[in-house]
């Protein structure tokens, strides 16, 4: 007896100081299902809970698809529970971690206090500048400006969701109706299934009253296929031509002729390797669309500009690269034109991904556009060597 009570006494003093090494840790984000890694090891999506972490140091890291990675270094004491958290929408914390190269038609960028991402811009017929985004589960959250540099945020969203954390809507696009009245299109998750819903609005800064979008001739929902970050043109006649991306196909385009009721595909791709669209109408009727690039050496790492005759084939010029990323494991995103009494303003997003050691929400930057210069450089690029 007394040799087993040895045995058992000695196991019991070995196991106590290798259990009391190891600590927990809970993490959670104001965003739902963010990637988290702790020491650069992938450890699930947020909310997580770690059991058996070894005392002492480590780097716990939550990167969210369209926004600056968050990195803490965190301290774990043995048996205790340690909580972080991670705001990635109400951070009063912004910086621009990234320089961009900017090309000769482009002014310098300067920064504006825009939150959010994947934001369309609408300027109101009193003046003021309307911006709507992504708030995730929120909504989509709408903020308003006088200058375009400073943004005071609505106290509720402009479109929010029937149940909070089930239904995530994104990628607003909202345009004006010859009535007065606003609709706005954008892209809808609940569980796997994507789709693009409509709605409209009075005032333009609350919706109410949402239906999905089918579009003739095209996949309208699905977990790949399903258009994405929609943005148009409305013309002179009342019809709309809008523009979105299908992931592995490019920038597509479908027409309405009663006001974005419903929707016809138009066949084709207007660009190939391209997503985030943004249009503008040139006075000879010519439409211009800045984009991202997809292709396998810049993957959101350069904007373009590319023009087209007729709104359908931007093929026949290769496009003007206006804006590079200098610095490896950054995007440029979500490119948005707005014009000011014939001033021309790009808004874009500095999204980093890796090596960012602070709080940060997206980096948005507003540069003038010198719209002529980049007309003149597409003529060229088309009379020149290889133009057409």
């Amino acid at each position: 007896m007394k040799i087993l009570l040895l045995m058992v006494t000695s196991f019991f003093f070995i196991m106590v100081p290798v259990a009391a090494e190891y600590g927990s840790i809970e993490i959670t984000t104001d965003i739902p299902k963010v990637p988290v890694y702790i020491d650069d090891v992938y450890t699930g999506l947020s909310p997580v809970h770690v059991d058996s972490v070894q005392e002492g140091y480590h780097l716990v890291q939550a990167s969210p698809e369209g926004f600056f990675s968050q990195t803490e270094n965190i301290s774990v004491k043995a048996g205790e529970l340690t909580s972080i958290s991670f705001s990635f929408l109400n951070s009063e914390e912004k910086q621009i971690p990234a320089m961009v190269r900017i090309g000769e038609c482009v002014g310098t960028p300067e920064p504006s206090d825009l939150d959010g991402t994947a934001f369309d811009l609408l300027r109101m017929p009193d003046g003021t500048l309307m911006a709507y985004y992504s708030g995730w589960e929120e909504g989509i959250m709408c903020m308003h400006s006088s200058d375009g540099i400073s943004w005071e945020q609505m106290n509720e969203p402009c479109l929010g969701v029937p149940s909070k954390g089930t239904v995530f809507r994104t990628e607003p696009w909202v345009y004006a109706l010859p009535d007065g009245s606003y609709r706005m299109v954008f892209r809808q998750t609940a569980g796997s299934r994507h789709a693009l819903y409509s709605v409209p609005s009075q005032d333009g800064r609350t919706f109410s009253g949402e239906e999905e979008i089918f579009i003739d001739g095209e996949m309208s929902e699905g977990t790949s296929g399903s258009p994405s970050v929609p943005t148009g043109i409305i013309y002179d006649n009342g019809t709309i031509r809008m523009y979105y991306s299908i992931p592995g196909e490019g920038i597509k385009s479908a027409i309405s002729d009663d006001m974005g009721l419903s929707w016809k595909k138009e066949d084709g791709v207007r660009i190939r390797y391209g997503t985030d669209p943004t249009m503008i109408l040139l006075p000879d009727k010519r439409t211009g669309i800045f984009y991202v690039d997809t292709t396998p050496k810049s993957k959101g790492q350069r904007i373009f500009f590319s023009l087209s005759d007729d709104g359908l084939d931007f093929s026949r010029v290769p496009p003007i690269q206006i804006l590079e990323t200098m610095e490896p494991g950054v995007w440029l995103m979500d490119p948005e034109i707005i014009t000011d009494d014939d001033v021309v303003y790009l808004y874009f997003s500095v999204m980093g991904m890796e090596g960012m050691q602070h709080h940060l929400l997206p980096g948005t930057l507003r540069s003038i556009i010198n719209l002529p210069c980049l007309v003149r450089q597409v003529s060229e690029k088309k009379s020149g060597p290889g133009g057409i």
